[in-house]
């Protein structure tokens, strides 16, 4: 019988959202109950600090198999694993090897892993090695999870029905990923960090994403409920902690409060938005692996209430439909045609270096399926490019306030990614049961547009030239929620905005 892991990410975003800010988990929510013995991280420790505390602190793995033949060192602040009984030695040969005195390199960080009881052989944590995330890592990680965005809406619109909208948010899913990522082995290593467009040996990608999850425009949050008995591995809980802030609960022998508990987590790190993402949990479910993004941002220049009117959208092959359109007269706004796409494309500054991009097709009579197609990672960087280089000017612009809310079956899309990934993956690194396997990944995402706005004085000084630039979007669309120079945070489509 299978042990079940399950992945839940979901994704909130507002624009504006509420005047009272971004909220910050409470680590004391009496409706999480904390895993017993479980130290809290001091978040105001240094990075090498935390480094050390990667020293396994048993000579057993969690759960006390007795199959498990390896012990635990320190070596230059960086666990490492022996072995006692090498299946390559002569039988009756002892192991005498002296524990390495030195940081290893990156190559030897990221060899590959055996985990199994019987062959485990010296290694070392690859991502213990990074004690602090440079530049250049972060432009890594940008550029990474841009591939990943494009090629994940590539394949979640072919399991969308024609016409329908979509909202995701990769950054959300990337997290979810990038944290199971620690606990896996060997080919499920190789081929997630593939999933995920990670380079090869790039040992800071943790610390990387551990600076990105908190902003002033962002809040992610991390948590896993997992049953009691499951013999979780040190070297996990203490990663996942680290990197992640991931909030370790227990699950109980009552579904209906372990759905309560997930829920009420889930609706506290979303600030409301996503108030419920599971039903019912499987009987066999022995971990939740959850991701919340909360998205606050507000409009550089403001939308104002009196000036949004019902206006036509057109679909084509399709009648049109009255939707409330917002207007602005003097939007600080940079855009153009790209020729690569046949679209229309345009950026809208947000608060907190944040940007909307829509991209649209040229003409009304075109399909917005017709953008799609011409859409790759290459093609969307070059146009990402271009818009950080496009100066803003003062545009009329037309958008319509809409609301998205998206449910996803992960294990569907990242199929498409990479075929039966879930199915045969090695979690050996998060537990010694080789039974724990991936039973469900399902992702949640809402992005809201509405009229209010702040920081108007700052673009108030933009003065109206006698031929304005016009931007209206009056048809289906795709959009995207931008970290400037940086990556995407939420992507979708949207066909119709009146639907929810």
């Amino acid at each position: 019988m299978k042990i079940w892991l399950i992945l839940l990410g979901l994704a909130a975003t507002l624009i504006p959202s509420f005047s009272q800010g971004i909220p910050v988990e409470n680590e004391d929510d009496a409706t999480v109950k904390l895993e017993e013995g479980g130290e809290r991280e001091n978040e105001g420790s240094h990075e090498q600090k935390e480094a050390t505390h990667l020293e396994v602190a048993s000579n057993k793995r969690d759960g006390g198999a007795e199959g498990n033949e390896c012990k635990q060192s320190r070596v230059s602040e960086v666990g490492v694993k022996e072995c006692l009984d090498d299946p390559e030695m002569p039988a009756g040969t002892t192991n005498t090897t002296e524990p390495a005195t030195r940081i290893p390199t990156t190559a030897e960080a990221t060899a590959s892993t055996p985990c199994t009881s019987k062959q485990c052989q010296p290694r070392i944590n690859p991502w213990a090695t990074c004690a602090r995330a440079t530049t250049e890592d972060e432009k890594k990680l940008f550029e990474a999870l841009t591939e990943f965005s494009v090629e994940f809406y590539k394949a979640a619109i072919l399991h969308e029905k024609p016409g329908s909208n979509l909202i995701f948010s990769p950054f959300s899913v990337a997290v979810m990923l990038s944290n199971l990522l620690l606990g896996t082995c060997n080919q499920t290593k190789d081929r997630l960090e593939r999933l995920l467009f990670y380079p090869e040996g790039f040992t800071c990608v943790h610390r990387a994403l551990e600076s990105l999850q908190k902003s002033e425009a962002l809040t992610s949050a991390n948590a896993m409920f997992f049953q009691p008995a499951l013999p979780l591995e040190n070297d996990f809980r203490n990663l996942t902690r680290m990197f992640y802030k991931t909030k370790l609960a227990h699950l109980t022998n009552n579904s209906n409060q372990d759905v309560a508990d997930i829920n009420s987590w889930v609706s506290q790190s979303t600030n409301k938005k996503i108030k419920k993402i599971v039903n019912e949990l499987d009987s066999d479910a022995k971990m939740i692996l959850l991701n919340a993004v909360y998205f606050y941002s507000k409009w550089k220049e403001m939308f104002l209430a009196k000036d949004t009117k019902k206006a036509k959208f057109y679909r084509p092959g399709l009648a049109p439909i009255n939707v409330q359109m917002m207007m602005s007269k003097k939007y600080p706004m940079a855009s153009f045609i790209d020729h690569s796409l046949q679209a229309k494309v345009g950026r809208l500054q947000l608060s907190n270096n944040m940007s909307l991009v829509i991209i649209m097709p040229r003409s009304i009579t075109q399909n917005l399926t017709e953008v799609e197609e011409r859409l790759s990672a290459v093609v969307f960087k070059s146009v990402m490019a271009k818009l950080e280089s496009t100066h803003f000017k003062p545009t009329v612009v037309y958008l319509p306030r809409f609301k998205a809310d998206t449910s996803q079956n992960l294990m569907n899309i990242i199929g498409e990614m990479d075929f039966g990934f879930f199915y045969d993956a090695d979690l050996c690194e998060i537990s010694t049961d080789k039974e724990l396997a991936v039973s469900s990944a399902h992702h949640r995402a809402v992005l809201e547009i509405s009229e209010e706005g702040v920081e108007a004085a700052a673009a108030t000084v933009v003065s109206l030239a006698r031929t304005a630039n016009i931007f209206e979007v009056s048809q289906p669309f795709l959009v995207a929620v931008m970290r400037d120079n940086g990556f995407p945070v939420f992507m979708g489509r949207i066909n119709n905005p009146q639907a929810a």
